[in-house]
């Protein structure tokens, strides 16, 4: 997935090793000599990505997060893109973002997924010049989860609870209780990976693959994603859609900002009160906003009903847009709806009666 130059485009062997916590962190510390550091701390009663000061900042037993770290320090929910200038013409001056290196810790699975899924968006026929030049200046470490929260269904899409991709992200981390066992998965991991562990034998990550099996137990939300495509396509006006719409959906959009994968975004100018300067910037959009789908002669998406079954539809429709399903089973959008709606149980309401 990783194009050429990006990070985690080699994989290594021999390149695992179990590594006390406590000297991991201390490894933490000593790249916030030359990289800004993300990671998840604790606020209160919640949990979120901020940037560090030290690694005793670092809260990483949490459960999860509101918004996923690569849409807050990847792909930006606001940035600033073009800015003109009116005086005795007009000059327009791109905006250039300098080159920040940084590391993100602690991404669990599902949103690594989620950074890939990014990548095929801005990384793939067009470039997106801002997303590539914070991705390939940013080092992700992964943290295999220890717990399913009652909205996960990451294991029913291939994302999680273990990471199991092998490239497109650079270190992942498993919690061995006070060691983690750390495996090297780019060649910029290598270079600056400079901690004498343990050598990983066959036996720890026996222990590993029992781990991650206790936890596949867990799961209490699934979804089975064969034949979707199909399955929406037969079912575009099912009952479904009218009724969780009408009794349920508010057109809040909190489903969409929170959705790691979500990627549309609004281009809006903005004048000066001198009226001498515009500043052009792009911020996220949401399929769920009644102007989303306002084009000249009309909106093709009135109806609250449409918006919502676009949503399902669009992150449950695995093979028309980039080859491969758009959620990654992180459960934010049911979560944080104000109304508890359930994309997996629209789902199977569909598949247990279909109008077709």
């Amino acid at each position: 997935m990783s194009g050429s130059g990006m990070t985690g485009e080699n994989t290594f062997q021999n390149s695992d090793f179990l590594i006390k916590k406590d000297i991991f962190f201390e490894f933490i510390d000593t790249l916030r000599r030359e990289y800004r550091v993300f990671g998840p701390v604790k606020e209160k009663n919640h949990y979120a990505f901020r940037e560090i000061s030290s690694a005793s900042d670092l809260y990483m037993d949490y459960s999860t997060t509101m918004l996923s770290p690569g849409k807050m320090f990847i792909y930006k929910p606001k940035e600033d893109v073009l800015r003109f200038r009116i005086e005795s013409g007009i000059s327009i001056e791109e905006i250039r973002y300098g080159v920040e290196k940084q590391i993100i810790v602690g991404i669990h699975p599902c949103d690594i997924h989620s950074i890939l899924y990014l990548d095929r968006v801005f990384l793939g026929d067009f470039i997106d010049p801002y997303y590539k030049i914070r991705r390939e200046n940013t080092l992700l470490i992964a943290l295999n989860c220890t717990k399913v929260l009652e909205n996960c269904f990451c294991s029913s899409v291939g994302t999680g609870p273990y990471l199991k991709v092998q490239s497109g992200y650079d270190i992942v981390l498993t919690d061995l209780g006070d060691e983690y066992l750390v495996e090297l998965k780019s060649l910029k991991a290598s270079q600056i990976f400079n901690i004498k562990g343990k050598e990983a034998y066959p036996d720890i990550f026996k222990l590993k693959s029992d781990k991650e099996e206790a936890l596949l137990k867990s799961f209490r939300k699934s979804i089975d994603i064969n034949g979707l495509d199909e399955l929406f396509f037969k079912n575009l006006n099912h009952p479904v859609w009218i009724l969780t719409a009408d009794e349920k959906c508010l057109s809040c959009s909190n489903c969409v900002m929170v959705c790691p994968t979500c990627f549309c975004y609004d281009i809006v100018d903005e004048m000066s009160i001198n009226l001498k300067e515009i500043r052009r910037f792009r911020q996220l959009d949401a399929c769920q906003d009644f102007k989303f789908a306002e084009v000249h002669g009309g909106n093709y998406r009135q109806r609250r009903a449409s918006r919502l079954r676009q949503f399902v539809i669009h992150n449950l429709n695995y093979t028309s847009q980039y080859g491969l399903i758009k959620t990654v089973g992180c459960g934010r959008c049911i979560t944080w709806c104000p109304t508890k709606i359930d994309l997996t149980e629209m789902v199977k309401e569909i598949q247990r009666n279909p109008l077709h």
